[in-house]
C-alpha cells in the first residue's frame, strides 16, 4: 500500500514532468524566431511571448518558490507586462531555467503534510497543493499560448516539436 510520501513522490514528479515538457517545447519556439519576434506583440493590448517568459517566471517565483517554499514574495506582477526593452532569448530563457530549477526544488522537497498545508499566495488562501497545481496549469496554458504565436509568425516555416513516427502514435499510412 502507497504511503502519504509515495503519493507525494509520485504526482510532484508528474507536475514537474509536466513543466520539464513545457519547457522543451517553449525552448522549441523560442530556437525558431529572432530577438525582433520574441518581442512582437500580436495586438494592441496583447503579450509578446517575451513579456510571457517573464510572467511564466513571475508566477513560478510567487505560487511555488514562495507560496509552498516560503521564501519571499518579491513579485511586481506589473513589471512583467510593462517590460518593452527587448530582453535577448539566452537571457530570458536562462532566468526561466534557473527559477524552474528552484521550484522543482521545492516540489521535491516539500513533505505530504505540508502540501495540505495553508498558505496565502496572490491573495488567496490555498493549500500547497493547489498552488503547484494551478502554476503547473497556468505554465501550460502560456506554454500553448507561445506555441501558437510561434506557429502564426513563421507560418509554413515553423518547425514542429513532434510528428508521429508510427502508426500506434498517429502517422497517416
Amino acid at each position: 500500500m502507497p504511503t502519504a510520501a509515495d503519493v507525494t513522490s509520485a504526482v510532484s514528479a508528474e507536475l514537474i514532468d509536466c513543466l520539464v515538457g513545457c519547457v522543451d517545447r517553449i525552448e522549441h519556439c523560442v530556437d525558431q524566431l529572432s530577438d525582433a519576434q520574441l518581442w512582437r506583440r500580436p495586438g494592441p493590448g496583447m503579450n509578446s511571448i517575451g513579456t510571457i517568459l517573464i510572467h511564466l517566471e513571475g508566477n513560478l517565483r510567487q505560487h511555488i518558490i514562495s507560496g509552498v517554499g516560503g521564501a519571499a514574495d518579491v513579485r511586481d506582477r506589473p513589471a512583467e507586462f510593462a517590460e518593452r526593452d527587448p530582453v535577448p532569448a539566452a537571457h530570458l530563457l536562462e532566468q526561466l531555467n534557473a527559477t524552474l530549477k528552484e521550484a522543482y526544488a521545492v516540489v521535491e522537497q516539500t513533505e505530504a503534510a505540508a502540501m495540505l498545508e495553508r498558505r496565502r499566495v496572490q491573495g488567496r488562501d490555498v493549500r500547497g497543493w493547489q498552488a503547484v497545481i494551478h502554476s503547473v496549469s497556468h505554465f501550460y496554458g502560456h506554454t500553448q499560448e507561445i506555441i501558437c504565436l510561434t506557429r502564426q509568425m513563421l507560418g509554413e516555416q515553423y518547425q514542429f516539436h513532434w510528428t508521429p513516427q508510427t502508426a500506434e502514435e498517429g502517422k497517416p499510412t
